[in-house]
């Protein structure tokens, strides 16, 4: 039924999309009250799934408490709405509407270490380096989980190798494999430095970030 609804709302699209250039003026008009009607279905269904993860959140949480009595919903969602919100957000590559959200759940606790490097991921993937860095710096100073030292360290190289610094870069991907001998992203940065042609194929960590998160 999802598929075929989602099957439905394309075509549309599709439709749109080879009509327009060649439509009337009125007829533009027509095929605008059409897009503003996929638009508002579109905007729904986010909203619709964020509450879903929301709530998916929810239970794996109480799921996993060694307490015998499970969190309220009420409880639960005060506390880690904006970090779920923002993961959903993060996954849909709206970046700008994660970063807010995980700057939220960072004013509620300050030391979820993996907040801020959502967080960071976020200024990395928006272009915003140096704030990116300065949280990276944090996580890497005071984090006691060598996965999320790894993709710290890994994410600064990154930002060494933006701004041509690459002797640095290879420094923190070097760290970041030490940290996580598993970590292919920074093996692959790694080697893309040293190889030093052309444009720099980087892979911030991101992937990794959500696997281990949703691990």
């Amino acid at each position: 039924m999802i598929r075929s609804f989602f099957s439905a709302m394309n075509d549309a699209l599709d439709d749109l999309i080879a009509r327009y250039p060649h439509a009337s003026t009125e007829e533009k008009l027509r095929l605008e009250e059409q897009w503003n009607v996929l638009k508002t279905l579109s905007d729904d269904i986010i909203e619709s799934w964020l509450q879903f993860e929301d709530k998916m959140a929810v239970y794996r949480q109480s799921r996993e408490q060694a307490a015998p009595q499970a969190p309220s919903w009420e409880n639960a969602e005060e506390l880690w709405g904006p970090f779920v919100k923002g993961q959903g957000y993060f996954k849909l590559h709206m970046f700008g509407e994660a970063s807010r959200h995980f700057d939220e759940m960072l004013k509620r606790d300050a030391e979820l270490i993996v907040a801020r490097l959502f967080l960071a991921m976020c200024r990395m993937h928006l272009g915003e380096f140096e704030e990116a860095q300065r949280h990276l710096r944090l996580i890497a100073a005071t984090s006691d989980e060598p996965k999320l030292q790894a993709i710290a360290y890994n994410a600064l190289g990154c930002v060494q190798a933006v701004y041509a610094n690459l002797k640095q870069a290879q420094c923190y991907f070097h760290k970041a494999m030490e940290t996580d001998p598993s970590f292919a992203d920074a093996r692959r940065n790694l080697e893309s430095c040293l190889q030093g042609s052309g444009q720099l194929q980087l892979q911030f960590g991101s992937a990794e970030l959500h696997a281990l998160v949703q691990s």
